[in-house]
């Protein structure tokens, strides 16, 4: 095995035993690859500018010119720099000045706690209906306020102001709460009239022309209104009837 030639293993078809020929497989191949994965020892990278420091004070060779081209700053007008200003202005009465109490960014727990009671349905029952239109939007800009006061004291990351922000919006709920309620009650005692009024034969929902309810002639003959009457004189007789007996127990 070892006496065998290279020319045999690199030729296989003359060697004299299969096992030359199996040995030749183990050979590498006679053809190169044209490329090469080891870097290129090369000592010169063409770069004209190598060479050029300003520490070692070595400049421009003879024949090297720069891309930039020298400029006349004698007679170049250089622009004026803008004036920076330290806090921007803007509009006073902008409407995103809304979302934050007295345009303050965050207010103090002890600023937040200054409120009153909620509003109660005996107190909203006086008030009409551009009065409750008017708290209801007063009641959502507050809401708007104190979630814009909480997503700040978030990204700042605080930790104060939260109770006080939850106790004053639960207060803003209850009476936003109680001015549904206020509507739902007069909505329901309007159709509760609306229906009396259809069954009411002096009344005239179709008419729009003028007033609706129309008065009727009062009748003091007629049977509806002498039944009222008898029970009424009734009691007015029997009322009279008992000062008597107590004379007459008196008497007695």
């Amino acid at each position: 095995m070892a006496s065998t030639s290279t020319s045999r293993m690199l030729r296989p078809s003359l060697a004299s035993s299969q096992s030359d020929a199996i040995l030749s497989f183990l050979v590498p191949s006679i053809r190169c690859a044209r490329f090469s994965t080891s870097p290129i020892l090369q000592k010169k990278d063409n770069n004209s500018n190598r060479g050029v420091s300003a520490v070692r004070q070595t400049g421009l060779r003879p024949r090297q010119t720069l891309s930039v081209r020298q400029k006349d700053f004698a007679n170049q007008q250089l622009p004026t720099p803008v004036k920076i200003e330290e806090k921007p202005t803007g509009t006073q009465d902008h409407g995103l000045w809304d979302f934050f109490k007295d345009q303050n960014l965050l207010s103090t727990p002890s600023e937040l706690m200054q409120h009153g009671r909620e509003w109660t349905m005996g107190e909203l029952r006086s008030k009409d209906w551009d009065s409750l239109h008017q708290l209801w939007w007063v009641c959502v800009k507050e809401r708007n306020r104190l979630a814009t006061e909480k997503l700040e004291r978030a990204r700042l990351k605080a930790i104060y102001g939260d109770y006080e922000g939850k106790a004053r919006d639960e207060v803003v709920q209850k009476t936003m709460k109680a001015i549904v309620d206020t509507l739902a009650e007069r909505t329901q005692a309007y159709q509760e009239a609306l229906a009396l009024a259809s069954q009411d034969p002096s009344i005239d929902l179709s008419r729009t022309d003028g007033p609706q309810y129309t008065q009727l002639p009062y009748d003091p003959l007629e049977p509806e209104a002498f039944e009222e009457e008898t029970p009424a004189a009734d009691v007015a007789k029997d009322n009279t009837s008992q000062p008597n007996e107590k004379l007459n127990l008196r008497a007695a």
